[in-house]
């Protein structure tokens, strides 16, 4: 298994996602700005379902390691939107764990494979 390997176009553009998230997460924290900290948590939810489609496409089975992170980044990610439209501090700590164990998921499945 090549957790590695994958579209480039795609891996660019979870990327630069990923860099744009940040850059909106310092101008939210320095100016305290509401919205811009609802385009943080959608966009913290976008990139967990981007990378867990992608990982999802790299899985070798309904059993592996990558499925399961796969899933854990996409329930992440869905619950983040939902965390936003709600205002739950409960609903968010569930999609920040989830999140948690996808990249977990796969940091283990990329260790394993090497």
């Amino acid at each position: 298994m090549d957790v590695s390997a994958g579209s480039t176009a795609r891996s660019r553009a979870i990327t630069a996602l990923i860099l744009g998230y940040f850059v909106v997460l310092a101008y939210a924290t320095i100016t305290n700005d509401p919205l811009a900290a609802t385009v943080v948590e959608l966009g913290f939810g976008v990139i967990a379902i981007a990378v867990g489609a992608m990982l999802y496409g790299r899985s070798e089975g309904p059993r592996s390691v990558l499925t399961v992170g796969a899933g854990c980044l996409i329930a992440g990610g869905v619950l983040a939107f939902v965390a936003v439209v709600t205002r739950s501090l409960a609903v968010d700590t569930l999609s920040s764990v989830l999140v948690f164990a996808g990249v977990g998921c796969y940091v283990y499945a990329a260790w394993r494979s090497n």
